[in-house]
């Protein structure tokens, strides 16, 4: 079945005795954050392709850990009947002794945290997944977690997540929502597919929107031959490097100039004032390049080379002001309580991951080539 077919296959109807129940573990709500776009689509329903869609599932708790001016949670909860609990462990238990609810979301993005010395922020996702496995490991059921994009500030943080998704066997949807949204012209590559180069074209801050970019360029790499065998090293470099890099040929600047092509939405110039790249070699000769050139895209997208010299591009389109990309998100998740089936490859996300943190620490280090041998060993196929 095709990524598409599966987002938008017809599931198995609400559970006899009502919607699921669902509690949403949030940083923080407020207008166009991650909490906003994901969870106003879950409370209210939302539209793919100009067909609107009610909510399959009912969200029964928040629990929400900053409270800005701007804040949506309470007024969203109010008109909801959504009730917000002070701790994790309550809005799992709906105030009750053991869990009351057959899914969980946990959108970690956004608010009030410091940034490590490296750059990305500390957000609390390791803490809440824990905190939601807890009462799942005490309570002694397991239901399917949605966790919002990348695992942690700190490889500790992220193997561990992996480590307990698999030894408590618990139905996941993670990452972005770049490998699910429309690709403009439509880009699939069939399993098996022999690639040589691979690209991602990415804007604004590198922590937090070209984890985008790196995880829509894996959800493509991930389909070649042998599928992924793991990554060997990465570097980052900032400013009037990248293009010396594309001279040099580390980088294809014919991929570039063929996903720039597919940009669609407004408010892009001619040049990136201060332009990135994260560079990935994998174990099998594969190149990767994620480029973050805020000033040229406000769009994300990919380019590669197969192994016969043929270029493949698209944009992978986000409605950047309407957001109903998310909704593909939503419906994901909304699959995933109803059937417990696991539709993306967690380890997608764990090499993502660990792409993002290295090339951070790269930087940090004077933008110096590191071995990545703790990504070496990461071996899927999708």
């Amino acid at each position: 079945m095709t990524r598409r077919a599966l987002l938008l296959a017809p599931t198995a109807a609400a559970f006899a005795q009502g919607k699921p129940r669902v509690a949403v573990i949030l940083n923080v709500y407020f207008p166009n954050s991650h909490a906003d776009v994901f969870c106003g689509r879950l409370l209210e329903g939302y539209r793919l392709n100009k067909q609107s869609y009610r909510p399959r599932l009912q969200t029964a708790s928040f629990y929400v850990d900053q409270f800005p001016v701007n804040d949506m949670a309470r007024e969203q909860a109010d008109e909801y009947g959504v009730t917000i609990y002070p701790d994790v462990a309550s809005a799992l238990r709906l105030g009750g002794p053991k869990l009351a609810v057959d899914g969980v979301a946990i959108v970690g993005e956004h608010g009030n945290y410091p940034r490590t010395p490296r750059g990305n922020f500390m957000y609390p996702r390791w803490k809440r997944f824990d905190e939601v496995t807890s009462v799942m490991q005490s309570d002694g059921k397991v239901v399917p977690v949605f966790h919002d994009k990348y695992f942690g500030f700190e490889w500790d943080q992220a193997s561990r997540m992996y480590e307990r998704m698999r030894q408590m066997k618990i139905p996941v949807l993670c990452g972005s929502t770049l490998p699910l949204t429309w690709r403009r012209p439509p880009l699939e590559f069939a399993n098996g597919v022999q690639l040589d180069e691979v690209m991602a074209v990415s804007f604004s801050d590198l922590e937090e929107h070209a984890y985008h970019g790196i995880e829509l360029m894996q959800a493509m790499a991930e389909r070649r031959s042998g599928g992924e065998t793991g990554i060997e090293r990465i570097r980052c470099v900032e400013g009037d490097e990248v293009w010396r890099l594309a001279e040099k040929k580390e980088w294809s600047r014919e991929l570039l100039d063929s996903a720039l092509r597919h940009r669609v939405n407004q408010g892009y110039g001619a040049k990136a004032p201060k332009p990135q790249a994260i560079l990935v070699r994998y174990r099998d000769g594969l190149k990767g390049t994620i480029l973050n050139i805020d000033g040229m895209t406000r769009d994300y997208l990919f380019a590669a080379r197969d192994r016969a010299g043929r270029i493949h591009s698209s944009c992978f389109y986000i409605q950047l002001w309407v957001h109903n990309h998310w909704s593909f998100m939503v419906r994901a998740f909304e699959d995933l309580v109803l059937t417990r089936k696991q539709p993306l490859p967690v380890e997608r996300t764990l090499m993502s991951t660990g792409i993002l943190l290295a090339g951070l620490e790269s930087r940090l280090q004077g933008q110096t080539w590191l071995d990545t041998p703790h990504l070496s060993s990461i071996r899927y196929s999708s």
